[in-house]
């Protein structure tokens, strides 16, 4: 039998290997901007007048338990500092924000926020550069029980996802009760849904 210290180590040395191949993969089109202003954990404002949103990660809304706590980690990070954007496939979204990675000299923002547990991974195809990275932090993150991992949530007998969606829901959420079962991806925990990659439902809260 396989100790757990052994899927530890191997978990470790994952990562470790990620972070070496993240250092030396060659980044994307980069800009470099002044944040004159953070809006909440993962938005701020540029001395363009543009506002940013960071890629692969969701942090609390306002109502939400550690809004306040992710809003000041990210703006003791890039508030007031000259930051470097590296853009994936999309450069701005719908809404007309840019999309991006984030780097203050060698700090990676985004992948900062996961590690601290202020975060959950939030996919968004065709953005998906650093996914398998950011999975990787999430889960140590969730095993170490920081931030929002620290948090004991009621359980379900299973969650649910609309196929195609980066989602994950409550049986009862609006969002799945009116979708047709063959659309739908069945978990039987909300660990499987989040190792699976994908991102708590901010109507039900999972």
């Amino acid at each position: 039998m396989i100790s757990l210290s052994f899927y530890n180590k191997c978990s470790v040395l994952l990562l470790i290997l990620s972070s070496l191949v993240l250092n030396c993969a060659p980044r994307l089109t980069e800009e470099t901007y002044l944040v004159v202003k953070v809006l909440d954990g993962d938005t701020v404002e540029l001395s363009s007048g543009e506002k940013l949103r960071y890629i692969g990660i969701d942090t609390p809304e306002k109502s939400d338990p550690y809004y306040a706590e992710a809003k000041s980690f990210n703006r003791e990070l890039v508030e007031h500092k000259r930051i470097t954007i590296e853009f994936d496939v999309q450069k701005k979204d719908k809404y007309g924000r840019l999309l991006g990675y984030i780097y203050v000299a060698d700090t990676f923002v985004n992948a900062e926020l996961l590690r601290a547990g202020l975060a959950v991974l939030y996919t968004y195809p065709p953005n998906v550069r650093y996914v398998d990275y950011f999975s990787e932090l999430q889960k140590e993150a969730r095993q170490q029980k920081k931030g929002l991992w620290s948090r004991i949530k009621s359980s379900e007998d299973f969650y649910l996802a609309v196929k195609g969606s980066q989602r994950f829901h409550r049986p009862g959420c609006r969002t799945v009760k009116s979708t047709k079962s063959s659309r739908l991806i069945k978990f039987k925990s909300r660990e499987e849904a989040l190792d699976r990659g994908f991102s708590p439902c901010r109507t039900c809260k999972p």
